[in-house]
């Protein structure tokens, strides 16, 4: 007897339910962000409260946000995101909250196709892009509206790699400008992701069948050596890459020797995420014989000798798509955060894969088992997306406001200058003015700069002023 044929429709609702489902996880766990503040002491001030350039489509505003760089960054997309949120929501926080959870949820959807299209497991790219929509590495991008540009610029690069990937084994030209197209949308959203040509090559390189053609990756690293230039020269601009800090020996005797056990401590954060951090305290190592330092290189070259000797294709592929997507804030150019979380939000994504896949595997070695056996493997992948889904509610609670946020941030990294002083700040804008004053004192302990300096005397001055009695009435 022939099988039943399944209805068109039933099939497109089976489809599209994976894609409906990371979808609704995504927005069920966020919406909780849509009744936070701004951080107007961390970028949203510059980014959205105090821009003028934001508050309507004039052919100055466009000229501005188009034709120069903004607060050390080359990046109009991000900038004219929140131009259509404003023209919405005006200053109404929720609004721009609301976006940013939209674009993380289809970003949840679109690594789910991305992963499927690489990996052909869809259990397994379902496990993955499941714990990328709720793992608390991702909160900062998400509930900070300022990291808008990271959402943005990963909602394209994914696109452009969907079109590259079906231009790769379909062809057709249209294929391949949309993903020229959709990368150069990247590259305005956020100039951190030029290293998408790379996992183009990666990709011809390892996963590619039926005839690698690396020469079609040639118009990317064009427009990425462009980009990079530009970004480069906006941050020169900014101060935020410091010519003095481009020397040898400063970067072989503190910063390239201290990155080596951070790349280690990202690998942590994201399988462990209990002690995330808006600002991390860092330790600062100034020879590559450091014991610490030692043992975190030899690490590292037995992993990429095992991964790129013995590893699988796939496993080569998504080694390589995490430290791609590292590299540009690996601080080979120094800048002045040495890590945040923020900066996981594309390369953790591998980890996911490996865990789906870990899952995939292990759901067809049970096949044959019974029930209750295959039903705990299914309960184990069910309980790690709950378990980081917790965690990222949890999280979420932090950036809440400027005072809840720093006052978690200068807990966790007492000796990071700018958290005391922004913490300060928030204590000031509270009218706590004793506990704003023992802020501004421990960043001055840190680092005496200008700024920290004078805010401990304004504060100082507020209270003298405020514990002078009233002058006697005139008679």
């Amino acid at each position: 007897m022939a099988g039943k044929t399944k209805h068109p429709k039933q099939t497109l609702f089976m489809r599209a339910l994976p894609y409906a489902a990371l979808i609704a996880l995504s927005v069920l766990l966020y919406s909780k962000s849509l009744g936070f503040d701004f951080l107007s002491s961390w970028d949203d001030y510059e980014y959205v409260i105090n821009n003028i350039y934001i508050r309507g489509l004039s052919a100055e505003n466009l000229r501005f946000i188009f034709g120069s760089p903004f607060f050390g960054s080359y990046a109009p997309l991000h900038l004219l995101s929140y131009t259509l949120d404003y023209s919405l929501w005006g200053l109404n926080p929720a609004g721009y909250h609301l976006t940013n959870t939209l674009l993380h949820a289809a970003n949840a959807a679109l690594a789910y196709a991305v992963i499927k299209r690489l990996t052909g497991r869809p259990a397994a790219s379902l496990i993955a892009a499941s714990l990328f929509a709720v793992h608390a590495i991702n909160v900062e991008n998400v509930a900070w509206v300022s990291e808008r540009k990271t959402l943005l610029a990963a909602f394209f690069s994914f696109l452009a790699l969907l079109s590259y990937l079906r231009f790769a084994n379909a062809g057709g030209k249209g294929r391949y400008a949309l993903s020229l197209l959709f990368f150069i949308l990247a590259l305005l959203s956020k100039p951190l992701v030029v290293t998408f040509p790379l996992v183009l090559l990666a990709y011809e390189l390892t996963l590619k069948k039926g005839g690698s053609k690396p020469l079609a990756t040639l118009p990317f690293f064009a427009l990425s050596a462009g980009a990079a230039f530009v970004a480069v020269r906006a941050h020169m601009g900014s101060g935020s890459i410091e010519e003095s800090n481009l020397a040898l020996s400063v970067l072989f005797g503190a910063v390239y020797p201290s990155m080596l056990p951070i790349f280690w401590k990202y690998i942590g954060l994201i399988l462990w995420p209990l002690h995330l951090s808006g600002y991390y305290d860092t330790t600062v190592y100034n020879s590559f014989l450091s014991h610490v330092v030692a043992v975190s290189l030899a690490a590292w070259v037995v992993v990429f000798v095992l991964v790129l000797w013995k590893g699988t294709a796939g496993m080569r592929f998504w080694f390589l798509w995490f430290w791609i997507w590292f590299l540009p804030v690996a601080n080979i150019l120094p800048i002045p955060v040495y890590y945040a979380d923020r900066y996981m939000y594309l390369p953790a994504i591998s980890l996911f894969v490996l865990a789906g896949v870990f899952f995939d595997k292990l759901f067809f070695a049970l096949k044959n088992q019974g029930a209750p056996v295959r039903g705990a493997a299914y309960a184990a992948a069910a309980a790690a997306v709950v378990f980081y889904s917790a965690v990222s509610f949890s999280r979420l609670d932090v950036w809440r406001n400027d005072l809840v946020f720093w006052e978690d941030t200068a807990k966790k990294s007492p000796g990071q200058f700018k958290a005391r002083l922004n913490l300060g700040y928030a204590y000031e804008m509270a009218g706590r003015f004793d506990e704003a004053e023992r802020e501004y004192l421990a960043a001055v302990a840190i680092y005496p700069a200008p700024e920290a300096v004078s805010n401990l005397e304004m504060i100082r001055e507020k209270k003298r002023l405020l514990r002078k009695p009233p002058a006697p009435p005139s008679p």
